[in-house]
């Protein structure tokens, strides 16, 4: 008998439920009537939605248009109704909204016979409502979503007391909110339908139904009928047959109960639903339903694109995250900037070559094991743009045991660790403040094994010394010029030259290439600098060389070539701020002498196989611990480094900087394979000439070092780093 009362009482309130919400619609706002239906009717007037952008996935794309990652808080990319498949259409309407095109925002006759079966059977369907009306709960459940997530963000990063409080407060706000637009009471409803009201009134009903399609979930992180198709099918959803679209269709009203993944059955008997519904509303013929029924759900699931780490191209995506996470033109907070990557639907555009990228990636694999303790790692930069072309290390990125979660290959800003030595090949920069200041090409400098100079001085005008330097070899000693001394990569020869030139102008030189410490700091400026004993970071420092290449014009490693929101409208993005920082004929003067390290130096022999013009410089870092090969084309600079990072001075890999060139070289002709060939342009005689003397014995890459052959140990005096000894 309670039953039985129970039920009766329930039906009544639904009798007045559905009484209130159709004297909202029908009764004016003053009249002869009850205050409970006044009250009602000025409560359902319309009123404006306010339709925040949905959270829409970003996807950062190779120069040639392949795709590289994705970044998303919500899995969804809009797509107009033209876009959506015309039988995914009526699959939507005939199972969740048949009378979609005849009624308003409320489905009168729907609406009361849902709330009287719902109420009869003790249970919420949630029937009855329409599209609009789903479409506008949806809204309001994104909008609350979206200030839970914001406050859940603030309330990590919180570190004080007070931070903390105000962010969890705002917290419980956001959820009070978000709470409330699932709770299943008259004032949600009459408000949502006071939003329905306005959406039929500003939009037409095929743009209701695509604003529906497009917010709607589908289960698995896929957001709108464009992410779903991707997700199940791996097809776009203009794509999608009536067995896909009637699958997709019969999932909205529950996408947890009817994943098609958790349950194949239970999914494909709500297909068949679907379909049936399709026939009897004439939307699709019986015959046909018949052979689509007969057909298996097709799934052909998606690995869900997300982040770095799913990116065929981590350490590179790597980058392009950092750029736009610390780079204020992104954003003016943290928050901001993520929320651009997360949320804002942009198509990322970047310089990567897949075809460099590729040449990068073989050659450290042909130095280095993915597993081993030791690292090979290279970047590519193409001269006069800044662009960078590839980013690779032999590591994997991750997690794991043998994996790296950060790019050893970049500076802090963008994902870097501590930096490596440059070793030799910072020599450029001496050998270039050199010929800018009037140093000319016959001019030799009495270089012996090993000395000790005095006389230094530093920006800040401190005097400074180098107690003890030597070569590589001990026989290594002699009269040298700017191209034997670079050729055989002298070190007292570069010691003397930069104490001449000047410390200052020396670091002076570099900095206009853009060349600082890996945590941005300015270059300790100590005479052992010339030999690299600054940390830095390789991508920066192919940068630099590729300013040589460009015939001194120098511009900043760029990753981002454009980007465009979910609009279309193109953002502003970091300019490589392109210009000549010393003269043309300085800089072809060292590519002049750098050409001849690969044909007559310590690379002697590693020129390009299919002739191509080239110049480079070898590096080493003392006791043999690390090696580098800097070098160039006209088209492309290239830095290779190998060694073990974590344990720079304590597991020597007993080479010479030479030993990359083949590998640096064979890295340059993959990636140039179809691109014109140009040798760089002649500086004439404006540095006079220089006899070269005769090659002495054991002057080249290979030979054993002296002792104590990288100079002094690091400390304050020499910017915390062990010289390398030259090669």
């Amino acid at each position: 008998m309670a039953t039985k009362l129970g039920q009766v009482a329930k039906l009544v309130c639904a009798a007045v439920l559905a009484g209130l919400l159709v004297g909202g619609i029908l009764l004016p706002a003053v009249g002869p009537v009850g205050l409970a239906a006044k009250n009602a009717s000025e409560q359902a007037r319309a009123q404006p939605l306010d339709e925040p952008p949905l959270p829409q996935l970003s996807t950062i794309l190779a120069a040639d248009g392949s795709k590289i990652a994705s970044f998303f808080y919500e899995n969804r990319t809009d797509v107009t109704i033209d876009k959506i498949a015309p039988v995914m259409q009526k699959a939507l309407v005939s199972i969740e909204d048949a009378r979609f095109y005849q009624h308003g925002a409320l489905d009168l006759k729907g609406t009361i016979r849902a709330m009287v079966r719902d109420q009869s059977q003790g249970a919420q369907k949630q029937g009855g409502s329409s599209l609009t009306q789903q479409y506008v709960k949806n809204v309001l459940f994104e909008t609350a979503g979206t200030r839970v997530a914001q406050a859940q963000d603030r309330l990590s990063k919180a570190h004080t007391k007070a931070a903390k409080r105000q962010a969890q407060t705002a917290l419980d706000a956001a959820q009070a909110v978000q709470d409330s637009t699932i709770a299943p009471n008259l004032n949600r409803k009459l408000q949502e339908l006071r939003y329905a009201l306005w959406v039929e009134e500003h939009y037409s009903k095929n743009d209701i139904l695509d604003k529906y399609l497009n917010i709607a979930y589908f289960g698995h992180f896929a957001y709108g009928v464009e992410a779903a198709s991707l997700r199940y099918f791996g097809v776009h959803a203009s794509k999608l047959t009536t067995a896909q679209a009637a699958t997709l269709a019969g999932m909205v009203n529950n996408a947890n109960k009817y994943d098609p993944i958790k349950y194949p059955g239970t999914v494909l008997q709500r297909r068949n639903t679907v379909l049936d519904q399709m026939v009897k509303l004439g939307q699709l013929s019986q015959s046909e339903a018949n052979t689509t029924k007969a057909k298996p759900l097709g799934l052909k699931p998606q690995i869900l694109p997300g982040g770095c780490d799913s990116s065929t191209y981590a350490y590179f995506c790597l980058y392009v995250q950092n750029e736009i996470l610390t780079n204020p033109v992104f954003g003016s907070t943290p928050e901001t900037r993520r929320g651009l990557l997360n949320t804002g639907g942009l198509t990322i555009q970047t310089s990567l070559s897949p075809k460099a990228q590729d040449a990068a990636q073989r050659a450290v694999d042909s130095k280095s094991s993915s597993r081993s303790s030791r690292i090979t790692m290279e970047a590519m930069v193409q001269p006069g743009t800044g662009k960078i072309e590839g980013i690779a290390v032999s590591r994997k990125f991750g997690l794991d045991k043998h994996e790296a979660s950060f790019d050893y290959a970049v500076d802090i800003a963008h994902g870097g660790g501590g930096g490596v030595a440059a070793g030799s090949t910072f020599k450029v920069f001496t050998l270039a403040a050199a010929l800018e200041n009037g140093h000319r090409l016959d001019e030799t400098i009495n270089s012996p094994s090993s000395t000790s100079v005095s006389g230094y001085t530093d920006c800040a005008g401190n005097r400074l010394n180098w107690p003890h330097v030597s070569n590589a070899g001990e026989s290594e000693s002699g009269a040298y010029n700017l191209q034997t001394g670079t050729w055989d990569s002298v070190n007292t020869y570069y010691a003397l030259l930069e104490r001449d030139v000047g410390l200052c102008k020396v670091a002076t030189m570099a900095a206009k290439f853009g060349m600082t410490r890996t945590d941005g700091s300015p270059l300790h400026q100590v005479p052992s600098m010339t030999l690299g004993s600054n940390e830095i970071d390789i991508v920066h420092q192919a940068a630099a060389y590729a300013g040589f290449a460009a015939s001194g014009k120098y511009c900043k490693p760029i990753a981002i070539n454009a980007i465009a929101d979910s609009t279309g409208k193109q953002l502003t993005v970091p300019s490589a701020g392109c210009k000549q920082v010393i003269r043309a004929d300085t800089a072809n003067e060292v590519s002049k002498i750098l050409k001849g390290v690969l044909t007559r130096g310590t690379a002697k022999g590693n020129s390009l196989s299919d002739g191509r013009p080239a110049a480079g410089k070898t590096g080493t870092n003392e006791g043999l611990t690390s090696v580098m090969f800097a070098g160039y084309t006209t088209d492309l600079a290239a830095v290779l480094w190998y060694g073990n990072p974590d344990a720079p001075f304590g597991d020597p890999v007993n080479a010479y900087g030479a030993s990359l060139a083949p590998a640096w070289a064979r890295s340059l002709v993959e990636a140039l394979n179809g691109i014109p060939q140009s040798d760089f342009p002649d500086p004439g005689n404006v540095f006079g000439y220089a006899a070269a003397p005769p090659a002495k014995p054991g002057k080249k890459g290979g030979k054993k070092p002296g002792p104590k052959n990288g100079g002094i140990k690091g400390g304050p005096k020499n910017g915390g780093i062990k010289v390398p000894p030259g090669h």
